[in-house]
């Protein structure tokens, strides 16, 4: 007899997010016990090859006819840092613009004076509950970004918070180092002193204690120019660095041309992109990652992402879960405003909050779908239909949770 670590019986629906969805009810999945994906598909089929398939699993359950997605991946979250900013929301609250924000000494600036005060112990104790809040929302990816330092010293001290997050917590969580978040105050009027300083000194000490997969820069107006994120990114290729790009959030500059034909896994942000950066995404296979709960809370445009599909182009969305423009984890929101405010499909923006979102942290081949072969990161719903989490948004409707067929 065959041996299972999770078999998921009477299944009412599952969203794959690949090109089928089950539908009609009588649906099982079973999990190997290396924690892949064995088995989708009519309970009746496999039953017929395993007979004893109730007393086979490690874990058994019944899911009595409700709805089974793929386990949601946040690919872009700023979710480890130290204090919080209620203070700049009551600004943001009367008018005040991100710009004007950070012209005050507000923005990453100020969070990188909290990171440079708070302990290390304190920092990961407050992040850990962030991100166990998004695990309890059905996140069991997550990418997680540094950039709240902007000096060495912070800079690794977020990192290896990340690292301990990751090392302790069951889900996967893909670390991204983000120094040119913004200029430090000491090299304001220094922007090469900087650059230097990241390329010389932060990136080798984070290749050698492997505290990053991805580098990322935030390419805009006020922060780093087109040559100087070339420089950077260039610097962290050459290190076998992934690349990422924050990009076209209030200006397009060409960076997500750049980063398209430099091969970057992703360009998140992109509320202001051109037909150009669209057409580079499609052309050289980067993933546009788009953030709209961001433009809620930080009333930014819509980035256009039914013209991002139109193009062929992979579109993700993630959260941006961050202490200033983003105070908000909650990943299936992200989908019900595709589906509501963008011009999605309901199955585009799940897509985009499963497997293009997997693509957006280079996870497509382990994570981000229901498919034989891949992680059992799997979701049971308390819903009957697959629509229906997206449609009642703003609402948990996780029932439990499966990290490579173990229970969270």
């Amino acid at each position: 007899m065959k041996r299972y670590r999770l078999i998921i019986d009477n299944i009412g629906e599952i969203f794959t997010a690949t090109e089928r969805i089950f539908s009609g009810g009588g649906f099982l999945i079973s999990v190997n016990n290396d924690g892949k994906i064995a088995y989708v598909g009519n309970r009746r089929d496999f039953i017929v090859e395993n007979p004893d398939y109730t007393e086979s699993s490690e874990k058994y359950l019944n899911a009595e006819g409700l709805v089974v997605y793929p386990g949601f991946v946040d690919s872009h979250t700023h979710a480890v840092f130290a204090s919080t900013r209620e203070d700049e929301f009551l600004l943001k609250a009367k008018g005040a613009t991100y710009e004007e924000i950070a012209a005050a000494g507000g923005g990453i600036i100020n969070s990188a004076k909290k990171t440079l005060e708070e302990s290390f112990d304190s920092i990961y104790e407050s992040s850990k509950k962030r991100v166990l809040n998004s695990i309890s929302y059905g996140v069991t990816t997550i990418e997680i970004k540094s950039g709240y330092g902007l000096d060495t010293e912070s800079e690794l001290k977020l990192l290896r918070v990340i690292k301990k997050l990751s090392e302790e917590l069951p889900i996967e969580i893909v670390p991204t180092f983000l120094g040119a978040h913004a200029w430090p105050v000491k090299y304001r009027n220094d922007h090469q002193g900087y650059i230097d300083l990241i390329n010389n000194e932060m990136l080798p000490i984070i290749k050698e204690e492997k505290l990053a997969e991805f580098s990322d820069v935030f390419c805009e107006e006020g922060y780093f120019s087109l040559k100087e994120t070339e420089l950077l990114m260039a610097k962290a290729k050459e290190m076998g660095f992934k690349l990422k790009l924050h990009a076209d959030e209030f200006n397009s500059l060409g960076a997500t041309e750049l980063a398209s034909e430099m091969k970057a896994v992703s360009v998140d942000h992109l509320e202001a992109v051109t037909d150009a950066g669209i057409r580079k995404m499609a052309e050289y296979g980067t993933v546009a990652n788009v953030l709209p709960i961001t433009s809620v809370f930080s009333r930014l445009p819509f980035a256009p992402a039914k013209k991002i599909i139109e193009s062929g182009a992979t579109l993700s969305l993630a959260t941006d879960m961050n202490p200033g423009s983003c105070m908000c984890g909650f990943l299936p929101l992200a989908a019900s405003l595709g589906a509501t405010q963008l011009g999605l499909s309901v199955e585009d923006s799940l897509k985009a909050v499963t497997l293009n979102a997997a693509k957006a942290v280079d996870r497509a081949l382990s994570k981000g779908s229901i498919e034989v072969g891949k992680d059992a990161d799997i979701l049971l719903m308390n819903a009957t239909s697959w629509v229906y989490p997206i449609y009642h948004f703003a609402h948990n409707h996780v029932k439990k949770i499966f990290a490579k067929g173990f229970e969270i």
